[in-house]
């Protein structure tokens, strides 16, 4: 078994995987994230999806509402499938076929965005369709992919390729994002292109994805679910007694019954594993403060520190660099201390700090105790982050990068840690459910303090209310044994 765990060849158990972090499994399992993430940095955050807000929509509140409601339908629908999703994965057959489909389906929806235009009819509509596509494989991808840790390699390992995935997955957005401006700025085909970088993004992340994933196929090992075939694993997932139907007539019933079926399947979880839901639930807590910080961010100091677009892409930038340190710091912690510890020490952290930025303002620091409206130095001569206000904001992007990063890193890791490895898959479902469903409540909760009272600092402040939720909830009402769950089952076999 431990031969054919050490091959790129489909296993059913992890129980015997063996490997370190920076063997060729475990390398082969993080590089997905360097292929893949810059699709979310370049197309969802900081490239395409501004681009074609203000150029092919028309900007503004339009603009704004047209890419909401394309996340929110993708959002929705994700939420629907990925618990199921979850359930059928468990079941199914070689997961890494259905991760190449899923891939190439996304690598092609990103390929088209370089087709959508401005002024170009049905630039919009194209536009919505392909995103919110794209963003329904990225998420099934990421189910998929977290589903096949467990077999990356030994399960001491864990910890440091979860954390190896994230910082390589920040250093591909990094290298993007730097290439992508390079190539703006030097390059006339791209200058002459309509829409210039906007639509190029799309093709060019398409094209690095289908380079870079390669690895990953021809060195990670596979898995299949218990019932070692996707059609079974659907067949049983849909069919009585697992799925039950509600009322007549037939095969309508199927619409009313899935509703009915999800909330009660959520119910049974909490019955059966409530740790591991109290966890997820947690988590979804503290995950829509995370967004809140990568989405608003720079909203935020562009509104209070009156930064410049310049400023605010170097600060993004900065930041994705600095984070990729975070999945290294992550996995160093949950080996150190446990996952939950170090849940708890990073979510402090990302508090504190949340607090000493909400201090600052163009003219102080500290709520008002220092002064820090004065120019102390040139930015070598650029102009850029000159007063002290900007330099300390700026500077506070170190710690709080890392410390988001490793809390992404450490939650993902604990969910393998208190999880049932025969059911890991399913669990993921729900994880990647909470990501998607309630990507809203963050925003809403800042935009209701944000209106009441008419200040950008206090309305942001109420991203703090989702971390001091999630500290209190990981520290008091979620366990994590010192043995992971795999290795009890390891040891008992």
């Amino acid at each position: 078994m431990s031969h054919v765990a050490a091959t790129a060849e489909p296993t059913v158990g992890t129980e015997h995987a063996t490997g370190g972090a920076f063997g060729i499994k475990g390398v082969a399992w993080a590089i997905f994230e360097w292929a893949r993430n810059p699709y979310y940095n370049v197309i969802v955050i900081y490239v395409f999806t501004p681009y074609f807000a203000g150029d092919v929509v028309g900007g503004g509140a339009a603009g704004q509402t047209v890419v909401a409601n394309t996340i929110a339908a993708a959002g929705l629908t994700m939420a629907i499938l990925a618990p199921v999703l979850g359930v059928i994965v468990d079941k199914g057959g070689r997961k890494k076929l259905f991760i190449f489909a899923v891939l190439l389906l996304m690598g092609l929806c990103s390929f088209g965005l370089g087709f959508v235009l401005p002024d170009t009819p049905g630039a919009v509509a194209l536009g919505m369709i392909l995103l919110a596509t794209a963003y329904c494989c990225y998420t099934i991808s990421e189910l998929l992919h977290n589903a096949l840790l467990p077999a990356a390699g030994a399960p001491k390992s864990l910890p440091m390729i979860s954390g190896l995935g994230l910082a390589f997955g920040n250093i591909a957005g990094v290298v993007m994002l730097i290439g992508l401006l390079a190539i703006n700025y030097f390059t006339t085909w791209a200058q002459a292109y309509p829409g210039g970088i906007g639509p190029l993004s799309g093709p060019i992340v398409a094209i690095w994805l289908a380079i870079f994933i390669i690895p990953f196929f021809m060195f990670m090992p596979d898995q299949v679910g218990n019932l070692g075939s996707w059609r079974r694993g659907a067949v049983e997932t849909f069919t009585p007694p697992n799925f039950k139907l509600w009322g007549k007539p037939p095969v309508l019933n199927y619409l009313w019954s899935a509703p009915i079926n999800a909330a009660e399947f959520v119910v049974q979880k909490f019955r059966e594993s409530p740790n591991v839901m109290k966890f997820l639930l947690v988590r979804m807590i503290y995950a829509d403060g995370i967004a809140v910080l990568l989405t608003m961010g720079a909203v935020y100091v562009a509104g209070v520190l009156n930064w410049t677009l310049t400023e605010v892409m170097i600060f993004g930038i900065t930041g994705s660099l600095i984070g990729a340190l975070g999945g290294i710091v992550g996995g160093a912690l949950d080996g150190w201390l446990g996952p939950k510890r170090a849940l708890v020490t990073e979510l402090t952290a990302i508090l504190v700090i949340l607090t000493v930025q909400l201090s600052i303002t163009p003219d102080a620091l500290l709520f008002g105790m220092v002064p820090s409206g004065h120019e102390v130095w040139s930015g070598f001569g650029t102009g850029l982050f000159t007063t002290l206000s900007d330099v300390v904001y700026f500077l506070l992007i170190v710690p709080m990068a890392i410390a988001i990063v490793a809390c992404i890193s450490s939650s993902r890791y604990m969910l393998v840690h208190i999880a049932p490895p025969e059911r890991i898959g399913e669990f993921f479902g729900f994880y990647a459910m909470a990501a998607s469903v309630t990507v809203w409540m963050g925003p809403l909760i800042v935009g209701i303090m944000t209106a009441a009272s008419n200040d950008q600092r206090i309305g942001f402040s109420g991203v703090g209310l989702l971390f001091l939720a999630g500290l209190i909830g990981m520290a008091f009402f979620v366990k994590a044994d010192k043995t992971p769950e795999h290795m009890k089952v390891a040891d008992h076999s």
